[in-house]
């Protein structure tokens, strides 16, 4: 219970109305400039959709197959979760969860998984791999995919030289 003595001069009641008024200033402050502000409750955060993705993995094996690699190629949202996927035959058992874990690094941090391999050795990186399950790998083959400059999801190939993971992963990218 509040006591009247922890407001001295105020009764109960003129704190209550001092506390209202600060939380309705509070919760119709404008969002601060350098932030942008959150989507709205309930709305849609862009995402490749299915059709993109068959179509975006449909590039990679091409591109796989003409460099002679079998792979496993992961296109994921934002988020990281899976939208679609392929394995290719003849690809190693340990593609499937390679290939999402690049392409998860890629979505979460927005850059190629080739340039968060440096970054992949920092104790962050270490801590946030561990909370998520070390699912990321910082290794080469997975890109992001931009709509409008903002990442939307990323594509990640994992199987072949990283090279050959990389180029795959691009060839499905150019279909965004």
């Amino acid at each position: 219970m509040i006591s009247p003595s922890r407001f001295p001069g105020r009764s109960i009641l003129s704190a209550l109305v001092l506390a209202l008024a600060c939380t309705q200033a509070l919760a119709q402050a404008p969002a601060p400039a350098s932030r942008p502000a959150p989507p709205p409750r309930g709305a849609v955060i862009p995402r490749p959709s299915l059709e993109s993705a068959r179509k975006a993995l449909d590039a990679a094996v091409a591109s796989a197959t003409q460099a002679g690699a079998s792979l496993s190629c992961a296109v994921v949202d934002v988020h990281g979760d899976l939208v679609a996927f392929v394995r290719m035959d003849d690809a190693a058992f340990l593609t499937v969860a390679i290939s999402q874990g690049k392409a998860l690094a890629s979505a979460l941090f927005g850059r190629p998984s080739a340039e968060l391999s440096t970054f992949g050795q920092s104790p962050f990186f270490a801590g946030l791999n561990a909370s998520m399950g070390n699912r990321l790998i910082p290794a080469q083959g997975a890109v992001p995919i931009l709509r409008d400059k903002r990442v939307i999801g990323a594509i990640g190939c994992s199987g072949g030289a990283p090279q050959q993971d990389e180029a795959a992963a691009q060839a499905g990218l150019a279909v965004f």
